[in-house]
């Protein structure tokens, strides 16, 4: 077993002598550089261990409405934001909130004063996101359910003036041409 173990302990040191990533030498700039090519998205942030993040619209109403789903500001030790100024100092955080939150500028409209409407970095509990989660799922398996509820009962379209709910019992349905959409099939994980 030496024998393997020499061989795994000598193959490993030849990966990583030869593997360009872990050249020794090789400063922090070149090893987080971002080719030119690759799109770099405004709001994309890193993962906080724990927390789900999301971007708010900076209007009083919705942030009050997102606290009290709770979340909490992120603030900027944090978290890292894209810098995508023109005439910026690119090793800057991409964050231009004077104060202890993280926001962008939308852009897209301002607020009743003339000010620029800004978008917030929120966090959540990654417990509460996932509780939020499967109560969405359950609503929206509910509204499935109801629109679907004629293909799995066999009956195909609503009653014709003057049919009977006999009649409509009556129907033939062909279960192979007549199955539910996909649009309304439970999403699989």
């Amino acid at each position: 077993m030496t024998d393997l173990t020499a061989a795994v302990a000598k193959a490993k040191e030849t990966m990583q002598r030869e593997n360009p990533s872990t050249t020794p030498g090789k400063t922090t700039a070149e090893r987080t550089r971002i080719p030119l090519s690759v799109p770099q998205r405004k709001l994309e942030v890193p993962d906080i261990p724990g927390y789900h993040t999301r971007w708010f619209r900076g209007t009083p109403q919705r942030l009050a409405q997102a606290e009290r789903a709770g979340f909490v500001f992120v603030t900027p030790d944090e978290i890292q934001l894209n810098n995508v100024s023109l005439g910026g100092d690119a090793r800057k955080d991409g964050n231009t909130d004077l104060g202890d939150r993280v926001s962008v500028v939308e852009g897209s409209e301002i607020d009743g004063g003339g000010q620029a409407v800004r978008m917030y970095l929120m966090k959540q509990k990654l417990e509460h996101y996932q509780e939020d989660a499967e109560l969405s799922q359950k609503r929206n398996d509910s509204i499935a359910d109801a629109l679907t509820a004629a293909y799995r009962q066999g009956s195909v379209g609503g009653a014709a003036p003057g049919e009977r709910p006999e009649d409509q019992a009556a129907r033939y349905v062909d279960k192979a041409r007549s199955k539910v959409p996909d649009l309304f099939r439970r999403k699989v994980k």
